[in-house]
């Protein structure tokens, strides 16, 4: 046994030789400095294992390196992780240590695995008491989620990379397009997280954005020239239902998402501040929508909303009715049955809810002679520079407010016909907005 062992043949018959003799061996391999194979007895059976015994590169003791079990471990193997600790070695690096290192860091890339990212972004998300999303909200970025963690589970967020998530995408766009389009979003926000953390240096579901199917463009009906606008307002303004005529009213002024709209809390209205501050619930799972939004609220604005405090003040929603047992608000549908109803059906394919932020993004611009990024903010969009960074939305809350007074009192002449000398003549058309 002086010789070192060169095969598997010599080490079975050593085996034999130790578990016969009840003798402990440590044998050497030849070609390969410090690395020995040690058998010693166990019971009725004998175990093996090869460790590597070499110089600390700073401290010159001589430790010994468990590597492996044999046979777990093979000879092949064994001599490999030999090669591995002298290349450390050769750089001053010591081996059990490095393996240390990488122990620690594989712990925590398990811990860094997609599922524990986007739970550590949900919580982030949910920390904040005194603005909690919908929970509308949040079981849509469940079911959103859903969708990547049953691909990805504890797959390393370092380790997804763009045709990942595109090709986990393209097969739900395969199902349904806009599902496809909405995980992406959710991913994209979820891997931003984890570059702001240091986990990552650059989002895989971003560099995708621009492969992803898109489904044919459904334009929302809207009437966007002054003199058939003026009389949609006093259309709305003849409406028997005051709910209903009072939240056309306030999305007319305030071109805010119908959905937000009838759902509205009156905790979330500061009458003496003449703001409501909300959110959007589109925003919750598309990026090039914002989160929050600040609302100024005009005169006539703060006077529909005082007048029908006097009627629901005492519930929590500003359109609340007892027709609907789910919500306890009106809902959106009933407003586009309002429309398309109106004047003996006139409105039908003219004008629905959503069209008034046409309505006002084209006649601001166009009559008001407003900046389109003004009115683009206060549709709730994320609205870019030209260098490509995202206006701060509260820096423009003074403009916003002056804007939305004039468009306010516009409408006021519009009634009145006071204003329409100035309208432009162009036929109404179909404008698609976020």
């Amino acid at each position: 046994m002086a010789k070192g062992i060169t095969t598997v043949t010599q080490i079975e018959k050593a085996l034999r030789q130790v578990k016969q003799t009840g003798e402990q061996e440590a044998l050497p391999l030849s070609g390969y400095k410090g690395l020995e194979l040690r058998i010693r007895p166990s019971g009725d059976s004998v175990s093996a294992t090869f460790r590597h015994r070499y110089k600390h590169p700073y401290t010159a003791k001589r430790p010994y390196m468990t590597l492996g079990e044999y046979p777990y471990m093979t000879l092949e193997q064994a001599r490999a992780a030999h090669t591995a600790n002298m290349s450390l070695l050769s750089q001053s690096i010591d081996p059990m240590t490095h393996r240390e290192q990488q122990r620690i860091a594989q712990a925590a890339a398990m811990n860094n695995g997609f599922v524990d990212v986007a739970n550590q972004w949900l919580a982030d998300k949910t920390s904040n008491k005194n603005n909690m999303p919908a929970l509308k909200t949040v079981k849509e970025w469940h079911r959103l989620i859903g969708f990547a963690v049953n691909e990805w589970g504890k797959t390393p967020v370092k380790d997804i990379t763009p045709p990942m998530v595109l090709e986990l995408c393209r097969k739900l766009q395969s199902d349904k397009i806009e599902t496809g389009k909405r995980v992406r979003s959710m991913c994209e926000r979820i891997f931003a997280f984890a570059v702001g953390k240091g986990l990552i240096k650059n989002n895989p579901a971003f560099e995708v954005k621009g492969l992803m199917l898109t489904s044919q463009t459904t334009h929302q009906h809207a009437i966007t020239t002054p003199v058939p606008f003026a009389q949609l307002l006093k259309d709305i303004d003849a409406l028997k239902d005051s709910n209903e005529r009072t939240a056309l009213q306030l999305i007319a002024l305030l071109f805010t998402r119908g959905g937000d709209t009838v759902a509205a809390k009156w905790c979330d209205i500061d009458f003496e501040a003449a703001q409501w501050t909300l959110t959007p619930q589109k925003g919750q799972s598309r990026s090039d929508m914002v989160d929050e939004l600040i609302i100024p609220l005009p005169a006539q604005a703060i006077a529909i909303l005082k007048c029908q405090y006097e009627k629901t003040g005492m519930y929590e929603h500003v359109f609340h009715t007892h027709r609907t047992r789910k919500t306890k608000h009106t809902n959106i549908e009933k407003l586009s049955v309002t429309l398309s109803t109106m004047k003996d059906g006139y409105y039908k394919g003219k004008h629905v809810p959503h069209g008034f932020r046409a309505s006002a993004l084209t006649m601001i611009q166009e009559q008001l002679s407003y900046a389109h990024h003004l009115p683009d903010i206060q549709l709730g969009h994320t609205v870019k520079d030209n260098n490509g960074a995202a206006y701060n939305r509260a820096k423009f809350i003074t403009e916003r407010t002056e804007m939305l007074q004039k468009w306010a009192d516009y409408q006021d002449e519009l009634r009145t016909g006071t204003s329409l000398i100035r309208a432009n003549f162009k036929q109404s058309k179909e404008q698609k907005l976020g």
